[in-house]
């Protein structure tokens, strides 16, 4: 059970970021990136992608915008952290719980239902409907899980919350729990975040102190409590089923589905799931309603998302935009293009995701919409990467991500992605692989692997074939 994590105990001093952000930067800071490499474990993402190539030295925070008129997720830590419930309470914090321990659960689900939030984290389920199904269940015993497990190369917007607005996100989960009917929330936080987890922990000793959580919340009948869970390096946890088995102490592979954890999840019952940015926006939806976060957006994509961008744009850092900007205003007008050298793609949501390439760049921000483009939307992370990176050496660090990460439980992952990187990486011993064979694995990963970890590998070869098909073809000359 221990080897299942890279980092079942101590951890390395000072780490170095293997991760995308970091790799595809490689070439602004090569004496530290090449640290990264000689690292007994590898580390995939600390959550700095805006000063890559990074390490775990230093506090520094990123550059934190609000670019639109309604900010939802970052009205609080744009003009600065909250340090405090104190400081939290003048900024309106718990009014929004407040407001809906007057409500009825289902009251609560259906404003939630009727905002149209989808699921920040990736798939874009939507979260009324999520709450509905747990709300439904007929047992005693339910619980709030929350997803910190901020594992994609290239995203630090979790982070970002947990650390400076960590009230934010304990109202919302406490909102959900009123409204489901659980009582015990979880808050996995990936081992990487050192201060998110104290920032939450303090966070949640501030709010028991005060009476905030507890029994009796509020004057009502309403009873929660929270429990920190740090994580122990593994990037397939922050999939909801291995991240609730790994929660149970069990081997935190990825679970068959159905059931589903709204049905049987957290110790076989009905469990909620969401990430930190879904539940950030709980609260601005029961202050001011869900006809109004339905109106900001566009198509089925409503509200807001933060965007994180890496250190090769002109202004690295985190953004608060509306659904529906396009990619050209997030990379030219947000973001500023590069720093230097030519714009070859950027990677969202990834790195397990399709490569847009800038003849996409009118895409509209929504989940639709990327995944039309051949990309995915996922947690918000974009990674720009220029033309010192090619191709091969692109697929080469992917696949290898993927199998180093990789669960082991379904054979397209575990030996498929190693093929991948044994092809690229120049070390491939055995058999000459051609273009069809490439296809062939692509598809195969896409279509039958258990997770979206070797899935979206395939999603990513597919995409890089496709854009860069040049490039490819000659990795089989």
């Amino acid at each position: 059970m221990e080897s299942f994590y890279s980092f079942p105990s101590a951890v390395n001093e000072v780490e170095y970021c293997s991760g995308t952000a970091c790799f595809v930067a490689r070439e602004l800071d090569p004496k530290r990136f090449s640290m990264a490499t000689k690292q007994q474990s590898r580390t995939y993402c600390l959550g700095k992608c805006y000063e890559a190539p990074s390490s775990s030295e230093g506090k520094s925070i990123p550059r934190i915008e609000a670019r639109t008129g309604t900010p939802i997720v970052l009205d609080n830590i744009s003009s600065g952290p909250v340090t405090s419930l104190g400081m939290y309470r003048k900024r309106n914090g718990f009014k929004a719980l407040q407001k809906a321990l007057e409500m009825k659960p289902a009251e609560v689900v259906d404003e939630i239902d009727r905002s149209q939030l989808r699921g920040r984290g990736g798939a874009g389920f939507p979260t009324g409907k999520k709450w509905a199904s747990v709300l439904s269940q007929d047992s005693s015993e339910k619980y709030i899980v929350v997803n910190a497990d901020e594992g994609d190369p290239g995203a630090y917007i979790d982070r970002m919350i947990m650390e400076m607005d960590p009230f934010k996100l304990l109202e919302g989960g406490m909102i959900a729990g009123y409204a489901t009917g659980a009582k015990n929330g979880y808050i996995y936080i990936r081992r990487e975040y050192p201060k998110a987890i104290e920032s939450i922990s303090g966070a949640i000793k501030e709010m028991q102190e005060a009476g905030y959580l507890g029994s009796g919340i509020m004057g009502s009948e309403f009873s929660f409590s929270f429990r920190v869970v740090p994580g122990r390096g593994s990037y397939v946890c922050g999939e909801e089923t291995s991240l609730l088995r790994s929660i149970e102490g069990r081997r935190p592979e990825v679970g068959l589905r159905p059931p589903y954890p709204t049905e049987k999840g957290l110790f076989g019952k009905p469990t909620v799931v969401n990430n930190v940015e879904t539940l950030a926006n709980v609260p601005w939806i029961i202050n001011h309603g869900a006809a109004r976060f339905s109106e900001i957006g566009f198509s089925k994509s409503r509200g807001t998302k933060a965007i994180s961008l890496n250190s090769l744009f002109r202004n690295p850092g985190l953004y608060e935009v509306e659904m529906g900007t396009t990619l050209e205003e997030i990379v030219i007008g947000i973001g500023g293009g590069l720093r230097s050298g030519k714009l070859k793609g950027i990677i969202v949501g990834g790195p397990i995701a399709g490569i847009i390439h800038p003849s996409k760049f009118a895409t509209r921000m929504g989940y639709e919409e990327m995944k039309a483009a051949g990309g995915e939307l996922g947690h918000g992370g974009i990674v720009a990467f220029d033309e010192s990176t090619s191709i091969r050496d692109l697929i080469a660090h992917v696949s290898s991500f993927v199998a180093y990460e990789s669960c082991g439980k379904c054979t397209p992952c575990r030996l498929g992605s190693r093929a991948v990187e044994n092809i690229f990486s120049g070390s491939n011993k055995g058999k000459q692989w051609t273009r069809n064979d490439y296809e062939i694995l692509s598809d195969t990963l896409l279509e039958t692997s258990l997770c979206g970890l070797g899935g979206g590998l395939g999603e990513f070869l597919k995409s890089a074939s496709m854009n860069y098909p040049k490039e490819v073809d000659a990795c089989f000359a």
